[in-house]
């Protein structure tokens, strides 16, 4: 964590130097500045220092250059702290002795430097260590003997992808061809092609075989010198690579390269196997989806999946059991245990070997159920190291961001929005050179997706990941590592007691499973230099306790429920991400926070009421992202701001969501020039008394970075709005979803004519009439449409209409008789969803599904849309969206603040 704890340390000195409010001297700056660039080199150096190295000299270094930087940000931050909490705000706190500390890692750093560049002219390495390459003719066994039982056990579940890979050894193509297989860490892609390797029939088509198992550091020289060795060719001098390549021309060879982890490797191989349109073929298992596609630009690629209930539990009967059956006592606490080891083969065939040593009792058999990943980690060290694998070969700048989703449950999916919003908080990903923070933060969460270590779960409208898991395997590993790392604690118990030693304890989390427990809070006394405190569960809400934690960045604690804002919040000046569950209006010393950057309330809807967020809002600069369930943003100009602050502009601030009433007046636009997404309610009431002209809505054409909107109005049978819904949407809109204006359908020729508009729902009588029938050239790049809620009976339409159309959801449209026949024309539609609408819109939809297939459109599908939980979050959503008369029938209930972001956003035909 060396390279982490230094980007939050620059990120603090950077702060100290743009703070509103210290005075800095000239010495003070300068000494500052010097010590950013000795930090600059401290971090090129763990940039450049080989992530997965294991020298332990290296690694000691490495744990000495974080315990300074922290060291360092925590004098800082308690001197920060001290400062802002007195009257005199000149800096004044000695930094040599953190320099002379960091100067002695500098030495040391390039007295390294200097040994590895004399090795390197030497000849002698190309890494920290060299890891034997394994090269020979016959595969090592993956996870257990070589028997024939073995094997077929452990094939359990692959057999289609087994079939496909022997199909395309054997075929008829001519040409080389290169085969990848992607997963993770012990999914099984060495003994999918081991098995693919031995087989009978693909032994026989070919003259020359060889495996060749790359891992994470290897030698060109040594791969080529046991290429030869597997063929029994001797080498011939220093042209290896000649010679491999003269050796295989002309004959049919499969080559099997195991465990590739970078595409230079790849580049490295590639030119030693020539295609002489024998039918030779090359299969690469890698972990890195990246490097499998490099590999395979044709397309030739099988993304091993994890295994299902069944086949999970199939393999491990076998691996149990053998030939025979398993005992009907076993039966159901064996299959909790199969399904608790999340489709891994490699945990479940360590499981079966374990439960095959042990008494065959239903209260032994329980114990492992409970217990499955410790019991998986403490019975094979190999299955630590096979995890371990993949976390070292992480690029430092992800080895943070990595661990960091340790700090959420198991058996949870995570919010893609949620957790970047805390990266970026924590300060991981240092600077974002031309891009968004949120832009570097979704490269991230690509990466790991990439890298196979989280699994992909739910894609918002636009194709991005919204949420993800991780298998428990994996979470149990970033835990451990993140404890030795001295990065984050789980409070897993209500006995927990902090170390007395306040450093090692980083972050802290509190899970959701002990929300009925009081813990320990006296121990919290020596807790000061905690940075993260995130609470997934329900605890004594002790305002005071946060007063404990002097230096946090990241507070994050939705399941206790205030009844007003904790105006203790406001003494941890330190903080950049707030997520509480309260009530009220936010005090206007909230700007004493300046360097917040996310706010997130979520009222509790028992005691409702509009809330009001402060006008002295609008100087806090560094505010990224704004999320107030039913609040109310002041206007600026009524405010008394002086000279200097009349002029602060919001350049940071990318999102504001669940605001109500907004009112869109130029001096408010000036002052979020770079907004990407808006989520605006608006009560019908309001609108009756002063219609949609006092809200201004025409300034939103003047936001050309916007890219989201979403506008919707309370419904209320009592009230009935009759003027004219006008708004000048901006052409950089890509996504936009309507509820309550009712426009007419002939109307929507404004929004059909937005040239980047790839995404629009229309809910909740969003439009008006019974008949749509729209113009040419119109939604040229509308992939995604969602009809929901509306009075529309004819839709007149071809597929012309809507050229880019891919995916179409009609839900609660009662009256519409039937689904226009030319969607059965489009070239680009793929789904077609549907939910309680009568059967006529069924029968056409299938009508066009069969015109699709007949067209060659195999994937086509039509699909039932519905869901529980999304139908009762969209129930609660509706008694939100009443939230102001509510007084008198509160009968809703709390949701978590995550399912906020849009409750229908997987509404949109996306398969999780």
């Amino acid at each position: 964590m060396a390279y982490a704890a230094m980007i939050s340390l620059k990120l603090t000195l950077q702060q100290i130097l743009i703070h509103p409010y210290i005075f800095l001297r000239h010495r003070e700056k300068k000494h500052i500045e010097s010590f950013h660039e000795r930090l600059e080199f401290l971090q090129r150096f763990l940039e450049e220092h080989p992530s997965h190295a294991s020298d332990e000299n290296e690694t000691f270094l490495g744990r000495r250059i974080r315990d300074a930087a922290y060291e360092a940000e925590d004098s800082m931050d308690l001197h920060l702290d001290h400062l802002c909490n007195s009257e005199e705000m000149i800096w004044q706190m000695e930094i040599e002795p953190v320099m002379k500390q960091v100067d002695s890692l500098v030495g040391e750093v390039t007295q390294i430097e200097g040994q590895m560049a004399g090795l390197e002219i030497k000849g002698r390495t190309r890494s920290f260590k060299e890891e034997k390459i394994k090269t020979c003719k016959e595969p090592p066994n993956a996870l257990c003997n070589d028997s024939s039982s073995s094997k077929k056990n452990l094939m359990v579940g692959f057999d289609e992808y087994l079939m496909q890979i022997k199909d395309q050894l054997t075929g008829q193509s001519s040409a080389l061809e290169v085969i990848s297989i992607v997963g993770m860490g012990g999914i099984g892609k060495s003994t999918l092609a081991r098995h693919a390797y031995n087989d009978p029939y693909v032994l026989h088509q070919f003259d020359i075989r060889a495996w060749v198992t790359i891992s994470q550091s290897y030698s060109i020289r040594d791969i080529m010198s046991s290429i030869l060795d597997s063929m029994n060719k001797s080498s011939k001098g220093d042209q290896l690579g000649l010679d491999v390549y003269q050796n295989l021309k002309g004959r049919r060879y499969l080559m099997v390269i195991d465990d590739i982890w970078d595409t230079s490797a790849w580049d490295d191989l590639k030119m030693m196997f020539p295609d002489d349109e024998t039918g030779s073929r090359i299969v690469l298992t890698t972990r890195i989806a990246d490097v499998a596609a490099y590999a395979s630009p044709s397309g030739t690629l099988h993304q091993i999946g994890l295994l299902n209930n069944d086949h999970s539990w199939e393999l491990l009967c076998a691996k149990v059991f053998g030939d025979d059956t398993c005992p009907l006592n076993l039966q159901e606490i064996g299959k909790t245990i199969a399904q608790n080891c999340g489709g891994l083969p490699l945990s479940i065939v360590v499981i079966g070997g374990l439960l095959s040593k042990l008494e065959m009792t239903q209260e032994v058999w329980q114990s492992v159920a409970e217990n499955v990943t410790s019991f998986v980690f403490s019975s094979d060290d190999r299955c630590s190291a096979i995890l371990r694998l993949s976390y070292n070969y992480l690029p430092q700048y992800l080895k943070a961001c990595f661990l960091y989703i340790g700090i959420f449950p198991k058996n949870q999916e995570l919010s893609v929005s949620k957790l970047t919003m805390m990266w970026v908080a924590e300060g991981f990903l240092g600077q974002a050179h031309g891009r968004s923070l949120e832009e570097l933060a979704e490269r991230c969460v690509d990466d790991l997706l990439d890298r196979s270590l989280i699994l992909k779960s739910r894609k918002n409208s636009e194709g991005k990941i919204k949420a993800f898991r991780i298998h428990d395997l994996l979470l149990d590993f970033c835990i451990e590592e993140a404890k030795h790392e001295k990065f984050l604690q789980i409070i897993g118990s209500p006995a927990y007691l902090f170390s007395t030693t306040p450093a090692s304890e980083r972050r802290v989390s509190i899970h959701k499973e002990f929300r009925r427990c009081r813990f320990n809070i006296d121990s919290m006394l020596s807790t000061s230099y905690v940075r993260s405190l995130v609470s997934l569960g329900q605890w004594p809400p002790s305002p005071d306790l946060f007063l404990r934690f002097k230096l946090l960045k990241v507070l994050h604690a939705t399941d206790v429920v205030f009844s007003q804002f904790p105006c203790q919040v406001m003494e941890l000046l330190n903080l950049r991400y707030i997520a509480l569950a309260c009530n009220g209006d936010i005090p206007a010393s909230i700007t004493k926070l300046w360097n917040l950057q996310t706010l997130i309330m979520v009222p509790d809807i028992n005691l409702c009421g509009e809330n009001y967020l402060p006008v002295e809002i609008w100087i806090m600069s560094h505010l990224r992202y704004v999320r107030c369930y039913g609040a109310n943003f002041l206007d600026p100009t009524a405010a008394r701001f002086d000279i200097y602050r009349k002029c602060v502009v919001l350049e940071d601030l990318q999102t504001l969501s669940g605001l109500w009433n907004f009112k869109f007046t130029e001096e408010m636009l000036q002052r979020i020039p770079n907004i990407k997404n808006i989520d605006i309610s608006y009560d019908r009431r309001c609108l009756m008394e002063k219609e949609w002209s006092y809200y201004q809505l025409e300034n939103l054409g003047n936001l050309h970075q916007l890219k989201a909107l979403k506008i919707r109005v309370v419904p209320d049978p009592s009230c009935s709005v009759k003027s004219m819904f006008t708004v000048h949407f901006p052409a950089s809109l890509k996504t936009l979803t309507l509820g309550g204006v009712r426009i007419p359908w002939q109307e929507l020729a404004i929004i059909g004519s937005l040239p980047n508009l790839e995404v629009l729902k229309l809910k909740d009588n969003a439009c008006v009439g019974t008949e749509w029938e729209p113009n040419e050239d119109e939604f040229c790049q509308l992939k995604v449409l969602v009809l929901e809620g509306l009075e529309l009976k004819h839709w007149i339409a071809e597929s012309d209409h809507f050229p880019s159309l891919q995916r179409l959801i009609i839900r609660w449209c009662y009256c519409l008789v039937e689904i226009p026949s030319g969607f059965g024309e489009s070239m680009t539609l793929t789904t077609i969803g549907l939910d309680e609408c009568d059967d006529s819109v069924w029968d056409s939809a299938h009508e066009i599904r069969e015109i699709q297939l007949s067209y060659g459109n195999d994937d086509f599908q039509v699909i039932n849309v519905y869901s529980a939980e999304r139908h009762s979050k969209r129930m609660f959503f509706e008694a939100f969206r009443i939230m102001k008369d509510a007084a008198d029938d509160s009968e809703s209930s709390q949701t978590d603040e995550d399912e906020d972001e849009d409750e229908d956003e997987d509404e949109d035909g996306t398969i999780p």
